[in-house]
């Protein structure tokens, strides 16, 4: 639940709350005050099979934020003043980049991550924008409960530059995060969860350029084509022994109609370096949308994500719009593997994901959805199925 003020002379506010809670019995093992170390009583009810779910229990201010905007040229900077080219935001608020990879505020959980931070955008320049982010903390998705519920940040920067083109966009990106220790959470800067092998630091700087084109080719064909590559270095506080990875993404595909229907396929290589100490990490990404929704690739909370000897994912997805009514669905597949051999781990597995959402009334929307993970024959993990029933209601 939100509200957002009226403009005086460009200033205005936002405030938005949310809360969560749990309905019926409480057998699944939160991410809460359910996880103490030493482990207490609800930690038997992993020994007992019960799934880890890490929408706890929460109420809490989401975004809390000043903002201001410019007056357009030759418009009054009254009450309701015309939109602007500059735009400043300061206190918790949501962001986003670009597709999520990097930085998002993982919309798929039930609590957002939002951020306290100070941000300016600009599009003075035709065609041209520019951001800028000084980051303080990050409010995590798993709330006050929780001993993962925030993460305190030494001077940290997020610089974003796009620029449009005739036939895309294409943007720059640097990402300089610096993680303080945080006494809400169990392991010290710098040290991976328990049971997570090698260095997990999230300190790091991550430089970047990304294209995304959409082309239309004739009457019946669109290609689309996503192009990316970046580059992370352990930042100042990671520890002598780990080193530069890159990361790289490329991925090609077309839309078409077929019997009436918008369908559109692609196919992909995204690669998070490894070098078999350290890995790619993106501590602030809406990580569920990447890499399969099983979630084998998120990691514990407070620890790394990606393996320390990378990952390959290689991938497609198919999209078919208006199969019932304004239905929607998505099917996709993943191979996964390592980047770098490490301990006789190369093949991590395979997995399906199939979605299926529909809208029944203006206000009514359902989704099903499916993630089935097969293990592959190195022992990474363990064969995984998960299945998501929802009902979503759009208050107007």
């Amino acid at each position: 639940m939100g509200y957002s003020s009226a403009r005086y002379r460009g200033f205005y506010a936002r405030l938005e709350f949310e809360a969560n809670t749990k309905i019926g019995g409480d057998n699944a093992f939160n991410l809460d005050d359910d996880l103490t170390f030493p482990p207490g009583p609800a930690g038997s009810r992993i020994a007992e099979g019960h799934s880890v779910i890490a929408d706890n229990s929460y109420q809490e201010f989401n975004e809390a934020y000043l903002g201001w905007r410019s007056a357009s040229s030759g418009c009054s900077n009254a009450p309701g003043g015309c939109n602007g080219n500059t735009t400043i935001k300061i206190g918790r608020q949501g962001i986003i980049y670009n597709n999520h990879r990097w930085v998002g505020n993982i919309v798929w959980r039930q609590n957002f991550q939002s951020y306290d931070a100070f941000r300016v955008d600009n599009t003075s320049i035709k065609n041209l924008s520019v951001s800028y982010v000084y980051l303080d903390k990050v409010n995590r998705t798993f709330g006050k409960n929780s001993p993962f519920n925030v993460w305190k940040m030494s001077p940290s920067h997020l610089i974003n530059i796009a620029y449009k083109l005739p036939f895309g966009k294409l943007t720059g990106y640097g990402y300089l995060l610096n993680f303080d220790d945080n006494p809400r959470t169990p392991f010290p800067e710098g040290v991976g969860a328990v049971g997570t092998p090698g260095i997990a630091s999230f300190d790091s700087d991550t430089w970047g350029v990304r294209y995304v084109g959409k082309n239309k080719l004739s009457d019946g064909f669109t290609l689309l084509t996503e192009l990316e590559w970046a580059r992370q270095s352990p930042g100042e506080d990671a520890g002598p022994t780990l080193s530069d990875n890159d990361y790289s993404n490329i991925e090609f595909g077309g839309a078409i109609k077929i019997a009436g229907k918008p369908v559109i396929f692609k196919a992909g290589q995204e690669i998070l370096g490894g070098n078999g100490v350290n890995a790619v990490q993106t501590p602030l990404a809406t990580i569920h949308g990447f890499n399969g929704w099983a979630d084998k690739f998120v990691g514990a909370p407070g620890g790394t994500a990606t393996p320390v000897g990378g990952l390959v994912d290689t991938n497609a997805t198919l999209v078919v719009k208006g199969l019932i009514g304004k239905s929607k669905l998505v099917i996709q597949y993943h191979d996964y593997t390592a980047d770098k051999t490490v301990g006789g781990l190369k093949n991590y597995g395979t997995e399906l994901g199939i979605l299926f959402a529909k809208p029944f009334t203006k206000e009514w929307l359902g989704l099903l959805k499916y993630a089935d993970f097969k293990d592959g024959n190195d022992g990474f993990s363990f064969d995984t199925k998960k299945y998501w029933i929802m009902a979503q209601y759009r208050f107007k």
